[in-house]
């Protein structure tokens, strides 16, 4: 009896687990076809995945992502300065023969893509060499500055890119009292606004050229400097001379220096313009 009750549970058993195996052979059938059906089956994202993926660590802060900074897509977006803007031409102002005293100007000059002064700003203003110098140098005429798409370092520039853009451009103007030494007489120089980035700014004191002793005359001379990415100038150049007064001209703006210009976020070699204008002294 006993022996029966056994085999039939034994039947029972093997007849259970063939139920449970057609049952889950069915199931992964069934599985099986739902993945052929679906036409794009999701990726599964993984660790790496979630690290790599926009710069994330696996902590969930953003660290910077050394792909993303040299990706074609960033770099194409970019543009980088190739020329800065160049004077072309423009009359030199006049010296304001009823001041009794000298004068500092900086101003900062909008060129368009045309070359043309579209705006001027006035940083450092003393009557009433401001208003001479701004009437002046609107009429000024300029190659514009240009830019470019931005290339992988130590590749060329591709000049198909190449277009004329607006910029800034700093001009100083040096105004010295018609005496062989400083006078306080007039209204002191004031600043009233602070540069662009895009212009580099006045870093120490400006200068006031000497007047030579042996020179007998009135004078402007206009010099052309070339700063560096640092500031620092990297070359002077005389534009428009004048007789006797370009090498005081040339020894006051060489002690300048500047805040870098920053173009397009990254430091640029800019031209900067300073008018140097002499007076004769008159002695007593």
């Amino acid at each position: 009896m006993k022996s029966s009750i056994a085999i039939v549970g034994l039947l029972l058993l093997l007849n259970a687990t063939a139920s449970l195996a057609q049952s889950l052979g069915q199931l992964a059938q069934d599985e099986a076809a739902r993945r052929r059906a679906l036409a794009s089956p999701a990726r599964v994202l993984t660790n790496d995945d979630l690290t790599s993926e926009q710069g994330l660590s696996s902590f969930g802060t953003s660290t910077p992502s050394t792909a993303a900074s040299v990706d074609d897509g960033d770099l194409a977006a970019r543009r980088v300065a190739v020329t800065p803007a160049t004077f072309q031409g423009g009359a030199l102002p006049r010296i304001p023969v009823e001041a009794v005293s000298g004068g500092e100007v900086v101003l900062e000059l909008i060129v368009d893509n045309g070359g043309r002064v579209a705006d001027i700003i006035t940083l450092r203003d003393t009557p009433p060499f401001t208003r001479e110098m701004i009437a002046t140098v609107r009429g000024w005429q300029f190659k514009p500055a240009e830019d470019a798409d931005a290339v992988p370092p130590g590749q060329p520039i591709d000049r198909m890119t190449q277009r004329a853009v607006e910029s800034g451009v700093l001009v100083v103007g040096l105004f010295r009292p018609p005496a062989l030494f400083p006078i306080t007489l007039g209204e002191m120089p004031k600043d009233v606004g602070s540069p662009s980035q895009g212009v580099p700014g006045p870093a120490v004191p400006l200068m006031m050229p000497l007047y030579p002793p042996q020179s007998l005359f009135d004078g402007v001379v206009l010099t052309e400097l070339r700063v560096g990415t640092t500031g620092t100038i990297v070359d002077a150049q005389v534009v428009r001379s004048s007789p006797g007064l370009d090498g005081p001209s040339l020894d006051a703006v060489r002690r300048l220096a500047f805040r870098p210009a920053r173009v397009h976020g990254d430091p640029t070699p800019v031209l900067v313009y300073v008018v140097t204008a002499f007076r004769q002294p008159v002695i007593k």
